[in-house]
């Protein structure tokens, strides 16, 4: 009994697998589909502010803590800590990435592809990665589903290879070293399985205008000399104009922010 008993409970422990999701809405619903598995929730937005392929997390924390008031233990535990949980790969069988379409969530996925290249062993890792849903026709990320509908995509997760882990390590090296005429030769190539990243970084580079503002600011200037000043109607205009951003209202204040700075909005 005790032999018989020991096998299934090994196996059990060699097939587990790792899930990484793109904010605690999704892990909220994702909790409630019973998929197997250990998750990891991904709770930061590399799109804004410095980043680095050496000592990312040492500048990411104060610039979290001084731009959107991140307390840095808060930092540590959900972030860092979070994480860190791909230093051991070895005791899952797959991982599988649940992410968005948008800027936010693109620019995370390509970083989280270079750790996982960098420390894969070769087992599977699978992305669902949707830009609709069918019968939400102003579909804008995966915590709006309910468990049903949010299990159904596990029939639409492609298997990443070798050269779509490759290109998302490029990718990044080429977003940290800000190096937009390489981004932009880029956008000429192909995506392999990351076709959405393609439009992300289209936008992405809007964010550089040779001069004056760049695409957001212009975008949120004229939300406000539309005649809209209550918050709440500029975010749902600028998410109903420009979802590709996936920017919460807090990235959307950093933004209002720098256009009072220049004096361009009371």
């Amino acid at each position: 009994m005790t032999f018989s008993f020991a096998i299934p409970f090994f196996s059990s422990q060699k097939m587990k697998k790792l899930h990484i999701l793109n904010g605690d809405s999704t892990a909220l619903v994702f909790k409630q589909t019973g998929i197997a598995g250990d998750i990891l929730i991904w709770r930061e937005i590399l799109s804004e502010g410095p980043v680095s392929n050496t000592n990312l997390w040492s500048i990411r924390s104060p610039w979290m803590k001084e731009h959107f008031a991140a307390n840095e233990s808060d930092y540590q535990q959900l972030v860092i800590n979070e994480v860190a949980k791909l230093e051991d790969l070895s005791k899952y069988q797959s991982t599988t990435l649940w992410f968005e379409f948008d800027l936010v969530c693109q620019i995370n996925l390509i970083y989280v592809l270079k750790l996982l290249a960098e420390k894969s062993d070769g087992k599977p890792i699978f992305l669902i990665c949707p830009d609709h849903f069918e019968g939400l026709p102003n579909f804008r990320g995966l915590g709006e589903l309910n468990p049903a509908q949010l299990k159904s995509l596990e029939a639409s997760k492609v298997t990443l290879t070798q050269r779509d882990l490759d290109f998302a390590k490029n990718a990044w090296n080429l977003y940290v070293a800000n190096d937009i005429p390489r981004l932009a030769k880029l956008l000429t190539t192909e995506f392999g399985n990351l076709c959405l990243l393609k439009p992300a970084l289209e936008a992405h580079i809007l964010r550089f205008p040779a001069t004056g503002l760049n695409y957001i600011e212009e975008l949120l200037l004229k939300i406000i000399n539309s005649g809209l000043s209550n918050k709440a109607e500029i975010y749902a205009k600028f998410w109903e104009l420009a979802p590709i951003y996936g920017m919460t209202d807090l990235q959307i204040d950093y933004y209002l922010k720098k256009l009072k700075t220049k004096e361009l909005i009371t």
